[in-house]
């Protein structure tokens, strides 16, 4: 970069007379410019003076490149300077916002957690509640139940929401039993006992009570009409099993929870006792007739046993099959009641026994009475008795040991 020297007017040196003042002097010189200074600087206090003024210009000409460079660099530096202060406040702003994150971090992370603790403890409480509300189910069905049974009469006893009132007392009984700490378990454990006698109680009073209307039924229709033997006896059995599959389902019942239960057996055996007293009141003149009738016209004795046991065989069968279509068990019962039905025949019998002279006949009844209780009918006339799961044989087991006690005194006498 160059500069333009001026020497101000005033301040020249003349030579030979002349000025210096009047000359524009320019670097670098020319060489009149050289000359003319040679020439004006004569005195060299004065040249001395001019070179120091013109050094020092020049030296001033020569740093101005350094100056401006400072200037710039001074100006970059304080936009430096203000940039970097915009970076400081920026960073400390983006340190502010890392806090705030953490911050919100943390708390988010803590509002989480105490989600998840708080969704832990609602499961609890619902699982808490669940087991609260399923353990209340039984205590809260008691005075829906007593409700039930308190209603007058007895045929609701025969719908299917009976026998599931049944099972849910059942299941709240067993409830008691397996959760003794509860407090005043026991007493509501006696109400459930009470709640299931009350229910079975029904049950035997509807049975009672339907076994005595057929009955009625059955005896009005034969008092009312002249009814042969064959409609009399269809008549018997045809009504009665009517209801049975109801009774059956009802006497299930009883049976499954009277095992052990001395009360709820008691109740089973009033229904037994009553069914077995209205049967034999039923059958048992209509028996007695037959086999009255056959002892009068049948002298030879085994032809008498003969017939009467297939009669007595068709009617024992019939009050088997009948007898297991209202009672699920019972076989004692059934018996009992076969063989009160079968005693005007054995008295026959053993009468004709008593009076039979020939061995002959008597073995051949012992045979006779042993078959009966054959399991492939070997000692049985099948046009006579047919194949059942009923033994007659054990029904006439003591007219077989009659037969066999007098076939004895009859060989004793022969030999």
């Amino acid at each position: 970069m160059s500069s333009i020297l001026r020497l101000r007017r005033g301040r020249g040196f003349t030579n030979s007379g002349s000025s210096l003042s009047s000359y524009l002097i320019t670097y670098p010189f020319t060489k009149p410019e050289k000359s003319t200074i040679r020439q004006a600087t004569t005195e060299k206090a004065q040249y001395l003076n001019l070179y120091d003024e013109m050094q020092k210009e020049l030296q001033e000409a020569e740093d101005l490149n350094f100056v401006q460079f400072r200037d710039t660099a001074q100006s970059h530096l304080e936009s430096c300077r203000v940039f970097m202060l915009q970076a400081d406040r920026t960073l400390k702003f983006l340190d502010a916002l890392a806090l705030g994150f953490d911050s919100v971090k943390r708390q988010t992370s803590s509002f989480q957690a105490s989600c998840d603790a708080l969704s832990v403890e609602q499961q609890r409480l619902d699982a808490l509640a669940t087991e609260i509300e399923n353990h209340l189910v039984p205590f809260n069905m008691l005075e829906e139940i007593t409700k039930r049974l308190n209603v007058p009469g007895t045929d609701f006893v025969a719908h299917e929401g009976f026998k599931q009132m049944l099972a849910t007392l059942d299941r709240c009984i067993e409830y008691t039993e397996t959760h003794p700490n509860f407090n005043g378990i026991d007493l509501y454990q006696m109400r459930f006992k009470q709640c299931m006698t009350r229910a079975l109680t029904l049950i035997r009073v509807y049975f009672i009570n339907s076994i005595r209307e057929v009955t009625n039924d059955v005896q009005s229709r034969i008092a009312a009409k002249a009814l042969n033997d064959a409609t009399q006896s269809a008549l018997f059995y045809t009504k009665f099993r009517v209801d049975a599959p109801i009774l059956h389902g009802l006497m299930e019942e009883i049976q499954t929870r009277s095992e052990g239960q001395e009360e709820y057996s008691s109740l089973l055996g009033d229904c037994f006792k009553y069914y077995n007293g209205v049967r034999a009141k039923l059958v048992l003149p209509v028996i007695t007739k037959q086999v009255t009738d056959m002892r009068n016209t049948l002298s030879d004795l085994l032809q008498l046993t003969r017939q009467s046991l297939a009669y007595i065989r068709t009617v024992c069968s019939d009050e088997y099959e009948l007898f297991y279509a209202i009672f699920p068990q019972g076989e004692d019962v059934v018996y009992e009641l076969l063989d009160s039905l079968c005693e005007p025949l054995q008295d026959i019998l053993r009468n004709r026994i008593i009076h039979e002279k020939k061995a002959e006949v008597l073995y051949e009844l012992c045979s006779l009475l042993q078959g009966l209780s054959a399991q492939e009918g070997d000692y049985m006339d099948e046009e006579y008795f047919g194949n059942s799961a009923l033994d007659l044989g054990r029904l006439f087991q003591s007219t077989l040991q009659d037969a066999q006690m007098k076939l004895v005194f009859r060989m004793q006498a022969y030999s």
